[in-house]
């Protein structure tokens, strides 16, 4: 049976990939790298291949309650993140698009937190 829990941190995970793959298009790799000097093909491989590990934490601990909720907080705090750093010249999640994702994961992740606690 489907819960309205295992929907809603479904959601947050979804929302969070999908950022994920708009922050491709962003170059955001060039925010965590650039301050290390690193040429920006090395920067994009690095970012990309460093998410390969947390890809199979989602998929090996998604059914746990403390990791849900452990994603689910982290959601919320990457959006506070986002929000602070919004006019860094890095970072160019500045239109609607990219700021559903990433506004729409921190949501969906306080629902399942309130849901579940």
């Amino acid at each position: 049976m489907v819960t309205v829990s295992a929907v809603l941190f479904s959601g947050v995970v979804a929302f969070l990939l999908v950022h994920e793959l708009d922050a491709i298009r962003q170059r955001e790799w060039r925010f965590f790298f650039a301050p290390m000097g690193t040429d920006d093909e090395t920067a994009y491989r690095l970012f990309i291949g460093l998410h390969a590990p947390l890809f199979v934490l989602l998929l090996v601990y998604a059914e746990s309650p403390a990791f849900q909720l452990g994603v689910a907080s982290f959601a919320i705090v990457h959006g506070l993140l986002h929000l602070g750093l919004r006019s860094h010249p890095l970072i160019e999640f500045d239109n609607w698009f990219s700021r559903f994702w990433i506004v729409g994961g921190s949501l969906l992740g306080a629902l399942h937190i309130v849901l579940v606690l």
